[in-house]
């Protein structure tokens, strides 16, 4: 038992000098390395006592147990090696490469200690190359650092010790303009590549060429104001850069502002006469501006630096067809469409100038080839309609309207035409369906509402012609024919007050038409104010005297009693009309009127030569006759008049001249 007892005591021992001997060795060999840390990196005092001080926390890791401590790392750089402690910020730009070569630690030979580059390398980036690229491309699409930003926190090192952290080093992703512009280039997206190069001027605002690219990309995005913010910001850099001048332009003319963009090219021209595109400009603000003759010249100018141009060929067309000068406008888009024979818009713009010039065979002709190019071409089938109707063609000008409204059923410009085609063809009740299309459409339309009241007009619906022409007057109230037709309506439903008064303001409105002058004086006259419409048919009369003028004027007298005057109209009739009977009787009424017996009987008799058919004529030759006492030439006139009508009452006449006559004989 003793033995087995010294001998456990004796293993015991052994163990116990066995571990002290470790230790030692181990604590020789931390001194050593540590103090040469010391000295290698820091040098003089202040190595020996950081060397001490690992000393005494490598003891404490490998006697004591305790957490182990991180010291430095070693990288290597671009070729060049870099000793990197947790007070360092490891700088990585899009250029670089670099290799986590060691870690300096309390963990002697390393083992249990991994590096982990944050989402790059896996778990242990330890002699693993990495490239600043990826980097960079990272912070950008995650969208760590702001614009321009290269402060760290972006991404970390981590060193671990058995899966425990021991040290953490912050990594400063440098990104750099060059880089926006990289992105913005390889980006398929344009909101995307604005947002690039925003970051990139950003980072850089006196970058010329990179403000260009976002400027350009704004007007190709529609951003027209941000696009001409930015070149005119290019232009405080460098006033005479002739691109940004011309694209500046652009801006304006997308925007409207066409003395803007004369100014602005007019700078540009300044620096370069051969601008072609600067030309283009100016001649698009000058025809947007209804200057024809100089955007023509402007045209020509860039025809002229570059022939070849289809945008300034065609221009230079629409000028000379805006000015009028058809020929030149057909000369031109011609020359275009043999250079751009698939150039759809010119033959368009050559079919619509033919209609212009009132030449229907060829603008029929042209429109049939836009819709054989375009078939679902509304405007064409429109225009052809136009055309067919200019020949006379009704069928074929309706066929083609309503080709077009198939296609297109919501222009009410179509439908108005289609329904003023129908009226030509005499088929009102679709015509009416047509404007009535127009004011389902369009309901404060004037024109269509004028034409559906000359429909009920037309119809003698008065009743409902007259709502209509008052809504037309809404809009046209200076509309002289309408006051007209509402004054001859409101005649026709004895509202005379109301035709008066539309009268009066068509002749006030400038209406020449002496039928309302007319309209107005029989109003006048059915109303009771004969004195202005005798005014009326006088001031008529001496202007044009007219058949139907001078028999309303003469009637006027007669009831006004101006018998002199009846009696100098009705010889006004009878030489406009000489052969005419019936004035020779209204003369020898009027001279009866006057108590004249020998005129009246005269103009009786001259009446009845040129018709001798006339009963009522005779009638009154008889009563004259009779009045005179010259009983047997009455007797002889209203026998007359009883052959040719007895229900005349002529015979009483002669029963009572024939007593009276033999009681005269008697005395």
């Amino acid at each position: 038992m003793a033995y087995q007892e010294d001998r456990k005591r004796g293993t015991a021992k052994k163990g116990r000098t066995r571990r002290i001997l470790l230790v030692t060795a181990t604590i020789v060999v931390l001194v050593g390395g540590m103090l040469g840390a010391g000295f290698l990196y820091r040098g003089g005092a202040k190595g020996i006592y950081d060397g001490w001080t690992r000393v005494r926390s490598g003891i404490a890791f490998l006697v004591f147990k305790e957490k182990p401590k991180f010291y430095a790392l070693i990288v290597e750089k671009n070729g060049q090696d870099y000793r990197l402690t947790e007070r360092d910020v490891f700088e990585v730009s899009y250029r670089d490469e670099f290799v986590i070569k060691g870690v300096e630690s309390d963990v002697l030979f390393g083992g249990g200690v991994t590096v982990d580059v944050e989402g790059f390398a896996g778990k242990d980036a330890l002699g693993k190359l990495l490239k600043g690229i990826d980097f960079v491309d990272r912070a950008v699409l995650t969208g760590r650092n702001g614009v321009g930003e290269v402060r760290p926190g972006g991404y970390q090192i981590q060193i671990r010790y058995k899966g425990e952290m021991m040290a953490s080093l912050p990594v400063r992703v440098q990104i750099t303009p060059q880089d926006w512009l990289r992105y913005a280039r390889s980006s398929g997206n344009q909101k995307v590549q604005i947002e690039y190069l925003k970051r990139a001027i950003s980072m850089n605002r006196e970058d010329v060429n990179v403000r260009k690219m976002l400027a350009s990309l704004y007007l190709r995005a529609g951003m027209t104001q941000e696009a001409v913010t930015q070149y005119s910001e290019i232009l405080a850099l460098k006033p005479d850069d002739p691109t940004a001048l011309t694209e500046l332009a652009k801006g304006y003319l997308k925007m409207g502002r066409y003395d803007e963009v004369i100014r602005v090219t007019s700078r540009a021209l300044k620096a370069n006469p051969q601008d072609d595109e600067a030309h283009l400009n100016m001649g698009l603000a000058l025809l947007q501006q209804g200057n024809w003759n100089k955007a023509i010249t402007s045209f020509q100018a860039a025809l002229k630096i570059r022939p070849d141009n289809p945008v300034a060929a065609f221009k230079l067309g629409e000028a000379y067809e805006r000015s009028k000068q058809y020929p030149k406008a057909l000369e031109q888009y011609r020359l275009v469409l043999e250079k751009v024979p698939k150039a759809d818009h010119v033959v368009v713009a050559l079919a619509e100038v033919y209609l212009k010039m009132g030449n229907y065979d060829e603008a029929i002709r042209w429109h049939r080839e836009v819709v054989k190019r375009q078939p679902k071409n509304a405007a064409a089938y429109a225009n052809l309609g136009v055309a067919f109707g200019g020949k006379g063609q009704t069928k074929e000008e309706i066929d083609s309207y309503r080709k077009a409204i198939a296609l297109n059923a919501s222009d009410p410009v179509v439908h108005y035409n289609l329904g003023a085609a129908y009226e030509k063809a005499k088929r009102d009740p679709e015509a009416m369906q047509a404007y009535q299309k127009v004011l389902e459409l369009k309901p404060d339309d004037p024109d269509a509402i004028e034409r559906i009241a000359e429909l009920y007009f037309r119809a003698k619906r008065y009743a409902d012609a007259i709502p209509l022409y008052e809504r037309a007057l809404k809009t046209s109230p200076r509309k002289a024919v309408i006051h007209g037709r509402l004054g001859f309506a409101y005649a026709a439903t004895k509202k005379h007050a109301q035709s008066i008064e539309n009268y009066q303001k068509a002749l006030k409105m400038g209406s020449k038409d002496p039928l309302v002058q007319q309209s107005l004086a029989q109003a006048y006259q059915e109303s009771g104010k004969t004195r202005e419409s005798v005014a009326i048919y006088e001031k008529l009369a001496a202007a044009k005297p007219t058949v139907e003028v001078l028999n309303q004027l003469a009637d006027a007298y007669l009831r006004e009693k101006s018998y002199d005057k009846a009696i100098q109209t009705y010889r006004k009739l009878i030489e406009l009309k000489p052969r005419q009977a019936a004035y020779y009787s209204a003369l020898a009424y009027a001279y009866g009127l006057k108590g004249d017996l020998d005129r009246q009987i005269e103009y009786y008799r001259m009446s009845l030569r040129l018709d001798s058919e006339d009963d009522q004529a005779y009638m009154n030759l008889g009563t004259a006759y009779e009045k005179k006492g010259l009983y047997q030439e009455a007797l002889k006139a209203y026998t007359s008049a009883h052959e040719l009508n007895p229900e005349a009452g002529a015979g009483r006449k002669i029963m009572q001249l024939k007593i009276r006559i033999m009681q005269q004989k008697q005395k």
